[in-house]
């Protein structure tokens, strides 16, 4: 693995396969991530507005040890990745900390804003697979009948309604339909993240909208 490193990088992958893919980055550098207190992870459902200047502040503070070369390195893999949490990320990548290294990973490239993007160097990990927008794809390929109980089903099996949308949304795109029926998902997508809205009565109202 190349020891060339940006200081904020942009992972397409699990987060299991980003975890992958750092732990070996470090090896390929001579260091062990085990028991750091310079090595922080962010495993939420979504890392909003809180979460962005959380991570600011880790990032302001000197590294603590020299346990991994005097890096403070940082792992976010968040299931929603807030429009908010995205602006204020990209003014802490616009000015870098020294010895300080960021990983970011998401699921499809499209997920994250090109101005943010842009600060950051991409890394694809993982293949694309004909299966790979799941739910969304067998969503839309249903009646409206047979999306709402799609929708009982998919509330029973506590599947990731963020994970659903994100990805209705990326499909949606790819096929070029409406903007109108893109602008609703998104701005469903937006409501997800900041209230406790029914699953259930989201995908059943996506049922007659689409």
């Amino acid at each position: 693995m190349s020891k060339n490193h940006h200081h904020a990088n942009l992972l397409i992958a699990s987060p299991e396969e980003a975890e992958v893919y750092l732990r070996r980055f470090c090896d390929s550098l001579g260091i062990t991530l085990a028991n750091s207190p310079d090595f922080f992870v962010f495993k939420t459902e979504t890392f909003g507005i809180d979460e962005a200047r959380e991570l600011r502040l880790l990032a302001v503070r000197k590294s603590l040890t020299t346990t991994i070369g005097g890096k403070k390195i940082f792992l976010i893999t968040p299931t929603l990745l807030t429009h908010e949490a995205q602006n204020a990320l990209l003014k802490t990548f616009e000015d870098p900390f020294p010895d300080t290294l960021f990983f970011l990973a998401v699921r499809e490239e499209g997920l994250v804003v090109p101005t943010l993007r842009s600060r950051m160097q991409t890394v694809h990990l993982h293949r694309e697979t004909k299966s790979q927008y799941g739910e969304a794809e067998e969503f839309l390929s249903l009646s409206p009948k047979d999306r709402l109980i799609f929708a009982k089903k998919f509330v029973l099996e506590e599947k990731s309604l963020p994970i659903f949308l994100d990805n209705l949304l990326l499909l949606l795109r790819k096929k070029g339909v409406k903007k109108k029926s893109i602008e609703s998902v998104y701005n469903l997508s937006r409501l997800v993240s900041n209230t406790a809205l029914a699953p259930r009565l989201i995908i059943e109202h996506l049922s007659l909208v689409l």
